[in-house]
């Protein structure tokens, strides 16, 4: 059970390589400007919640790094990201530490590394679908195989907490389409 002085923590990192047909969330595609504006100003935030955490005796029980997707930061900016999040919260009563992944056309294996570096222990990699054809139509500029080689690639690094997301309904997919992308993601066993 929670104690009563448990806090989850969300960090938000609103951009994409591009807008995906369906999304509503707040999110940008990339340019470094941006970017580099938005850390900067997030870092402060970051020092300015440690601050106030830690006087009023929380303990960051989970902490989760969602989007936009978190990975659309070049290498150098994700680390200096986690960096900047282990140099002012504590981390020892963490139970959960999440990053999405979300789109495998922005996952290397330098970004996992740095990941597995900093203690993240939970990774998603989001497909929404195995079929090709549907990745075109609702503009994720990435392959099946994409998607198949940063799973494996991070169960190799040793990560043992993926989670995929499956979208159901998606423009000309029909129920068998759903049962193959069901059957391929039986084949990689993702954890959640």
């Amino acid at each position: 059970a929670a104690k009563d002085n448990s806090l989850s923590l969300y960090l938000g990192i609103p951009f994409c390589p591009t807008r995906c047909l369906y999304c509503s969330f707040t999110s940008n595609q990339v340019k470094k400007p941006e970017i580099d504006r938005y850390l900067e100003a997030l870092f402060h935030e970051i020092a300015f919640a440690a601050e106030n955490i830690k006087e009023d005796g929380y303990e960051i029980e989970s902490l989760y790094i969602g989007g936009g997707t978190p990975t659309t930061l070049d290498e150098a900016a994700l680390e200096a990201f986690l960096q900047e999040i282990q140099e002012h919260f504590d981390l020892s009563h963490l139970r959960e530490f999440t990053v999405e992944a979300g789109r495998p056309d922005t996952i290397t294996e330098g970004k996992l590394r740095i990941m597995e570096h900093y203690g993240v222990d939970r990774i998603s990699i989001n497909p929404q679908t195995m079929k090709q054809e549907t990745l075109e139509i609702i503009g994720r500029h990435h392959t099946v195989e994409q998607t198949v080689q940063s799973f494996l690639t991070a169960r190799e690094l040793g990560f043992d907490n993926i989670n995929m997301d499956l979208i159901v309904g998606l423009p000309n997919e029909n129920l068998e389409d759903v049962r193959h992308t069901m059957e391929q993601l039986e084949e990689l066993q993702p954890d959640n």
